[in-house]
């Protein structure tokens, strides 16, 4: 299964359902999902019939094309790098976050629940809204971060991916480089949305740069999914 690496260079989609949404990173070549696969062709798509919706945003419930990763410098002296992002919708009584990305850098990622402010506090994400008149506003860590499962590692601490899904994600397609193996994670417990009305839940993704000191341009795939349950 594992190929020579040939080029990294990955295109991210955003794509719309009544079940998910798919966050933009970058934009340079092509790659599919097995969770997202079945929804390849409903770019900004949403039944109006339905009666639930679920979305994935960022800062201010704006658009999810608003979210921006083109500013990671590995070689800073911090830790880790956190963005804000949200889920929203109506109709929809739980749902689940789901992760699925590559491993061509060392990355590891977790999941925090979010307040949002209009005053700073230490360590607070800043955002600024995509509005007429911009404001400012700030998202702070609430509590631990949120427990899920990887569904093909064959240890928690492990990097990169198991080939328990492959079939599913590239189907007979076997030339494919060990870090482009999406590894697949899912929250352990049900987020609460709102059945009745419209609702908006902020988060922060915490991406951890652990050994990586080089801003050497490698790229990864990194989709972030929210699925009623």
């Amino acid at each position: 299964m594992k190929a020579e690496r040939k080029d990294k260079r990955i295109f991210f989609l955003i794509m719309r359902t009544v079940i998910a949404c798919v966050l933009v990173l970058s934009a340079i070549g092509a790659v599919a999902f097995a969770w997202l696969a079945p929804y390849k062709g409903l770019v900004s798509y949403a039944p109006i019939s339905s009666p639930e919706a679920l979305h994935i945003g960022t800062g201010n419930g704006d658009n999810v094309r608003y979210m921006r990763f083109d500013g990671l410098d590995v070689e800073s002296n911090e830790e880790y790098f956190d963005k804000v992002f949200c889920v929203y919708g109506s109709g929809v009584a739980s749902y689940k976050i789901q992760l699925a990305y590559t491993t061509n850098n060392p990355f590891t990622y977790n999941i925090f629940h979010a307040d949002q402010s209009d005053e700073y506090s230490a360590g607070a994400v800043e955002y600024v809204t995509n509005e007429t008149t911009p404001r400012t506003l700030y998202y702070s860590v609430n509590g631990a971060a949120i427990a899920g499962t990887f569904l093909n590692k064959d240890d928690p601490e492990d990097l990169i991916a198991n080939d328990d899904l492959h079939d599913h994600t590239y189907g007979e397609y076997d030339e494919v480089q060990i870090n482009a193996e999406p590894v697949y994670w899912q929250t352990a417990s049900a987020e609460t949305g709102n059945e009745r009305r419209y609702f908006v839940n902020y988060y922060i993704l915490r991406v951890y740069k652990n050994d990586k000191t080089s801003n050497d341009r490698e790229t990864d795939v990194l989709c972030i999914a929210a699925k009623t349950v």
